[in-house]
């Protein structure tokens, strides 16, 4: 009894101590972003799934985590309104050009990700950046989110979640639905 007591105590303490002093920097500095997807028998959700996979194994000081959403409308709301954020959002062309002025001027597009059921699937950031992080630090966050889906080894990875994946600029997509792309973008 007293040997198991003693086991215990000590693998607490271990714990104890691998929990206080054993996170790394680099865990400690990465950027959780959240990307809205839709239902998760969508197109979306399984490229988002794809992205996240990649953004772990590729990505250097973020983490992208899919989001099951409503769709297209739910994703464009989420990123304008405070209280129920996602840093980014997989929306159709179409979905995109349907919102408001006031919706796009929150938000810019970032690139365009494939086609699915004959719409171009496109990804968008919220423009501001999360709360108790820098606008600078947010920027290279989404800088590091467009260099991670325009990798080689990580478009492997995504491909496998979701075979549809093809990435280009959407420039004529963001442009006919009247949202500014980011720098990060072109």
């Amino acid at each position: 009894m007293l040997k198991t007591i003693t086991k215990f105590a000590s693998s607490c303490l271990i714990l104890g101590f691998v929990i206080t002093f054993g996170i790394s920097n680099t865990a400690a500095n990465e950027l959780e972003l959240v990307v809205g997807t839709g239902g998760t028998s969508s197109a979306a959700f399984s490229a988002g799934n794809g992205m996240s996979i990649a953004s772990v194994m590729h990505g250097k000081g973020i983490k992208i985590y899919s989001y099951g959403t409503k769709g297209d409308k739910d994703n464009i709301k989420r990123l304008t309104k405070k209280k129920r954020a996602i840093n980014l959002a997989i929306v159709s062309a179409k979905g995109l050009a349907k919102a408001n002025d006031k919706q796009k001027k929150g938000i810019s597009g970032l690139i365009a990700l494939g086609k699915a059921k004959g719409d171009t699937l496109l990804l968008v950031a919220r423009n501001k950046a999360p709360k108790g992080v820098s606008k600078d630090k947010y920027s290279l966050a989404i800088s590091e989110v467009v260099r991670v889906l325009k990798n080689t080894k990580a478009g492997k990875i995504i491909k496998n979640e979701w075979r549809n994946w093809s990435v280009s600029s959407g420039v004529s997509a963001f442009t006919a639905a009247g949202v500014k792309i980011h720098k990060a973008g072109l």
